[in-house]
C-alpha cells in the first residue's frame, strides 16, 4: 500500500507540479467518472513538470501503483477506500490544507474523466460535489485544537464515503441509461 510520505516525496523531488494528496483525489476523480484509470487520462496533467526522464519514470510507475490502488480500494465491497492524505504526526493545518487539495484533484478529476453538469445525480449525489469544490476552497489555516482535529476526521469520513457513493451511484446511472437506450430500440 503506497503511503502518503512516499508519494509526496517522489513528485516533490521529480519537480511535479502538484501534491500526493491532489494526485490522489485527480485519479480518483477520474476513476469515479470514468470507471477506469488509463494512464494517459491522468500523465499529462500529474506529471507535468517533470523534465529528468528518470525521475518521471519513477513518478509514472509510483502513480501508476497508486491508480490500481484507486481501482481495487474504490471497487471493494468492503469500503477500505480512504483518501491520500497525510498521518495524524502533520498538522492540523497541513492535513487541512492536504484535504482541500485532495478535493480540488478529485472535482478536477470528475471534468476530465467526463462528467459534465448532465449528468443526472441525486440530490444527495449533487450535493457531495459541491461540497467537495466548497473543501477545495476552505480555509485551511486552522488552530490546533480538539474541535478542528474532530472537523477535519469528519470531513475526511465524509469524502471516504461520498466517493464510494458517487462511484456506485455514477455507473448504476449509466448502466440504466445505456439499458434505457437499448429498449429504445
Amino acid at each position: 500500500m503506497i503511503d502518503y510520505n512516499s508519494v509526496n516525496t517522489q513528485l516533490i523531488y521529480a519537480g511535479a507540479d502538484v501534491w500526493a494528496s491532489e494526485s490522489h483525489g485527480f485519479q480518483c476523480g477520474i476513476f469515479c467518472a470514468s470507471n477506469g484509470l488509463a494512464s494517459a487520462l491522468w500523465q499529462d496533467y500529474l506529471l507535468v513538470g517533470i523534465e529528468d526522464r528518470a525521475d518521471f519514470d519513477e513518478s509514472f510507475a509510483m502513480l501508476a501503483e497508486l491508480a490500481q490502488q484507486v481501482s481495487e480500494e474504490i471497487l471493494s465491497d468492503e469500503l477500505i477506500f480512504t483518501p491520500l492524505l497525510p498521518d495524524d504526526q502533520a498538522t492540523i493545518t497541513e492535513r487541512s490544507n492536504s484535504a482541500s487539495k485532495w478535493c480540488a484533484g478529485f472535482a478536477s478529476g470528475l471534468g476530465i474523466g467526463g462528467v459534465d453538469k448532465k449528468l443526472n445525480l441525486t440530490s444527495e449525489g449533487d450535493e457531495f460535489v459541491r461540497d467537495v469544490v466548497a473543501i477545495s476552497r476552505m480555509e485551511t489555516t486552522v488552530d490546533e485544537g480538539e474541535d478542528a482535529k474532530v472537523a477535519y476526521f469528519e470531513i475526511v469520513e465524509y469524502i471516504r464515503v461520498g466517493v464510494i457513493f458517487i462511484h456506485r451511484q455514477i455507473h448504476k446511472i449509466q448502466k440504466t441509461n445505456t439499458n434505457r437506450e437499448e429498449i429504445v430500440h
